[in-house]
C-alpha cells in the first residue's frame, strides 16, 4: 500500500507568531437557567445547563489539515455540477490561512490523490487550483474508495502534533454496488458530506458517513446555486474551533434530587441515570457554538421549608497547540417553599419547544419513508399548532419539510435528505443551511455573506482574510453591544 507521508511541514514562526498560536485563553462559559423555588411537594424541576466556545480575541486556532474529496464520476456532468465543485473550491483556496494544510482527493471508479497534503501558500493555492479546473468526470462512483484514501492520507501525516484534521467529501450520485462507504469507520476525523442534486443518491449514505465521524455534519445542496454558500457554513465552523474534548458531568445531590430525563441530542453518555453521575461527550466547540442540555429532576416531598442543593455540574476541555487541561465546576441551589408559584423559564421552554419539534420531525421521516405521508404531514402540522410567532425559525423548518412532502415522489428526491440533514444539525445542535440559521455562529454567518458575494463576482470579488474576518466580527460585536443598551435605555428612560 502506498504510504503518504510526503505532507509538507511548517516552517519555524518567529516569536512573536508563535505566541499568537498558543491561545490557551479560549474558554468554555457557563450558564445555568432555572427557577429559584420548588414546591414542598414532590415534583418534576428542569435546569437548562449551556455551554459556550470562546475563542481568544487574537490570532489562535489550530492549524488545519483538510482533505477534500471530489465526486468526477460521469454524473458530475450534469447541471454544471462540476464547475460548481471547482467554484466552491477556489473559495475554500482562499480562505485557508498561512498555518493550513490541503491536500485533494478525486475518485469515480476509483480514487487518486490530485496532491499531497500541502501547505497553503499563494503559489500553492494557484498550484491547486490548477489542477482542480482541469479536472473532467467519467465512469462509475466508487465513494468507499476516496473516503479510505482521505483516511489514509491522513493517517500517514508526519506532522501532526497541534493539528486538526478534517474531511470534506461532495459527490452527486449513488454509490457503485461495490462501494460501501457508510461502512468505512472514520474514528475520530469530523467528516462533512455534501451530496448535490436532487435525484439519483441515496441522503442515508452521506448522513451515517457524517454521523458516524467526530463532529461532522451532513449537507444536502438540492439547488446547486447553493453549494458555495452551503460549503463555506461547514468551512466556516471548521476554522473556528475553539475548544475540544468537551465533557459535561452532571451530579444529583443525593436525597435532593433524582434524574428523570437527560436531553443532550445524540451525544454519549455514560453513568446510570437512577443513581449515579452521569457524562456527556461533546467534543469540540466553534468560537460563540453552544450546547445545552435539558435536565429533569424528581425532587421529593420536604416537610418544610429549606434551601436544598439540587445538582452539582463539572466541564472539561482542552485547548492550545499544547492541549492544556482546563476545568470548572458549578453546584444549583434552590429554595424549597409551600409559596412556589414561580412560572417556568422562557429559555426552558424555548429549549423544549426546541427537542419536542425534533422528535416530530424525526417521526414524520420515519412515516414518509414507510410511504405513510398523510400521517407523516400529520404530525408535522401537530407539531405547529405548539409552536407561536416567536418560534419563527422551528415552523419555517416545519414549512419547508411540508413543501418536500406535497408528494411521494418529492419526499423521496428531497424530502428525506432534508429532513435528515434537519434531524443531525437539532441532534448535534451544530450549524446546517437546513436548520435557517437556527445554530450558526457570527463567522458562519459571515463566510455565507463572503460566499454569496464571491458566487456572483468570482473573478472580480476579492475574497476578505482572516485578519479583516476579525476586525468584521469585532465590528458587528460591538454594534450588537450598542443595540442592546439602546434598548436596555429606551426600556427604562422616565417619559418626559
Amino acid at each position: 500500500m502506498v504510504n503518504h507521508n510526503d505532507d509538507e511541514q511548517i516552517p519555524k514562526l518567529a516569536a512573536e507568531e508563535e505566541a499568537d498560536l498558543q491561545f490557551d485563553g479560549n474558554t468554555a462559559g457557563a450558564r445555568i437557567i432555572n427557577k429559584r423555588t420548588a414546591p414542598l411537594v414532590e415534583n418534576q424541576f428542569k435546569v437548562l445547563l449551556e455551554l459556550k466556545g470562546v475563542a481568544e480575541s487574537g490570532e489562535g486556532r489550530l492549524g488545519v489539515d483538510l482533505v477534500t474529496i471530489l465526486d468526477i464520476s460521469g454524473s458530475m456532468n450534469k447541471e454544471s455540477r462540476l464547475s460548481k465543485m471547482k467554484l466552491a473550491m477556489q473559495f475554500l483556496l482562499q480562505k485557508l490561512g498561512r498555518t493550513d494544510r490541503l491536500s485533494v482527493v478525486t475518485f469515480n471508479y476509483e480514487a487518486n490523490r490530485l496532491c499531497p497534503m500541502r501547505l497553503i501558500t499563494e503559489n500553492s493555492r494557484a498550484e491547486i487550483a490548477d489542477k482542480v479546473n482541469a479536472l473532467e468526470a467519467e465512469y462509475t462512483t466508487n465513494t468507499e474508495d476516496g473516503l479510505r484514501l482521505a483516511l489514509k492520507i491522513l493517517e500517514d501525516r508526519t506532522l501532526t502534533k497541534g493539528r486538526r484534521a478534517a474531511i470534506m467529501l461532495m459527490s452527486d450520485g449513488q454509490e457503485d454496488k461495490n462501494s460501501n462507504a457508510s461502512n468505512v469507520p472514520v474514528g475520530r476525523v469530523p467528516v462533512y458530506t455534501f451530496s448535490f442534486g436532487a435525484d439519483d443518491f441515496d441522503p442515508k449514505v452521506f448522513s451515517d458517513i457524517a454521523s458516524n465521524s467526530y463532529g461532522g455534519m451532513y449537507t444536502p445542496v438540492p439547488d446547486l446555486d447553493d453549494l458555495n454558500v452551503s460549503f463555506s457554513a461547514s468551512l466556516a465552523g471548521l476554522l473556528s474551533v475553539a475548544i475540544d474534548g468537551l465533557t459535561l458531568t452532571i451530579i444529583p445531590a443525593k436525597g435532593s434530587s433524582k434524574f428523570t430525563e437527560i436531553n443532550a441530542g445524540n451525544y454519549k453518555q455514560t453513568g446510570n441515570i437512577e443513581d449515579e453521575p452521569v457524562t456527556v461527550t461533546f467534543g469540540s466547540l466553534y468560537d460563540q457554538e453552544t450546547r445545552k442540555v435539558l435536565v429533569v429532576l424528581t425532587l421529593p416531598e420536604v416537610k418544610g421549608r429549606l434551601g436544598a442543593n439540587i445538582l452539582a455540574m463539572e466541564y472539561k476541555y482542552r485547548v492550545g497547540v499544547n492541549d492544556t487541561s482546563k476545568f470548572d465546576q458549578r453546584t444549583i441551589n434552590i429554595t424549597r417553599t409551600d409559596a412556589s408559584t414561580m412560572v417556568e423559564d422562557e429559555e426552558v421552554l424555548a429549549e423544549e419547544k426546541r427537542i419536542n419539534t425534533a422528535k416530530s420531525i424525526t417521526a414524520a421521516r420515519l412515516l414518509a419513508d414507510k410511504k405513510e405521508l398523510e400521517k407523516a404531514r400529520e404530525t408535522l402540522n401537530d407539531a405547529k399548532t405548539s409552536l407561536s410567532e416567536v418560534d419563527a425559525i422551528l415552523t419555517a423548518q416545519l414549512d419547508k419539510l411540508l413543501e418536500f412532502m406535497v408528494s411521494q415522489d418529492t419526499y423521496d428526491k428531497q424530502g428525506r435528505a432534508y429532513a435528515l440533514a434537519l434531524e443531525a444539525a437539532h441532534a448535534s445542535q451544530r450549524p446546517n443551511p437546513s436548520a435557517a440559521g437556527m445554530f450558526n455562529t457570527p463567522l458562519i454567518d459571515l463566510f455565507v455573506e463572503q460566499a454569496q458575494l464571491f458566487d456572483k463576482q468570482p473573478t472580480n470579488y476579492k475574497v476578505p482574510t482572516a485578519e479583516k474576518d476579525k476586525r468584521n466580527i469585532t465590528i458587528k460585536r460591538i454594534e450588537r453591544t450598542l443595540a442592546l443598551l439602546e434598548q436596555i435605555r429606551m426600556r427604562y428612560e422616565p417619559f418626559p
